[in-house]
């Protein structure tokens, strides 16, 4: 026999061996690879929460979207990015700023989480961060996706921006 020839039997035999891959095979490896949602714990006592999230997009993909209450930051979220942030109950103004601002008034209530999108919209110069109301049911579709920005990274970009100030 020629090599070609043993190499096409010696192939063929392995295939045999192997058996066929099928669709069903292939979805249940890539089900398995996936990451699952994320689980969102219950807010601290006395508190309400809010997660904020911006899923991955190709729109605006390198700017931030920097959510603030009365002038403070409370966080960056960069595209893809999302993070936990516990509030007392009552009034709370949140705001995101490039070419122009954004406002999302929300009422918190004790042991209640809240979900808040922001997204990057067409701008004259720039893209434009919005942040609006959203639910568990679009953030749990996303979270798979997304990176938990961590306390200690946020607290060093809240000292960096007030450092700028």
């Amino acid at each position: 026999m020629t090599k070609n020839k043993i190499t096409l039997l010696a192939t063929l035999a392995i295939a045999l061996a192997v058996g066929p891959v099928t669709a069903p095979a292939i979805a249940k490896d890539k089900a398995a690879a996936a990451k699952t949602a994320v689980v969102v714990d219950a807010p601290p006592a006395g508190k309400g929460q809010v997660v904020f999230f911006r899923p991955g997009s190709m729109m605006g993909m390198a700017l931030g979207c920097n959510v603030r209450e009365n002038g403070a930051l409370i966080g960056g979220l960069g595209n893809g990015k999302y993070f936990i942030q516990a509030f007392e109950p009552g009034k709370h103004v949140f705001t995101t700023h490039s070419e122009t601002t954004d406002t999302l008034n929300m009422e918190i209530e004790s042991g209640e989480t809240y979900y808040v999108k922001c997204g990057i919209g067409m701008g004259v110069v720039a893209g434009r961060p919005n942040i609006a109301p959203s639910d568990k049911a679009t953030f749990d579709e996303k979270s798979a996706k997304l990176k938990l920005k961590t306390v200690d990274q946020l607290e060093k970009e809240r000292a960096k921006d007030a450092a700028k100030k």
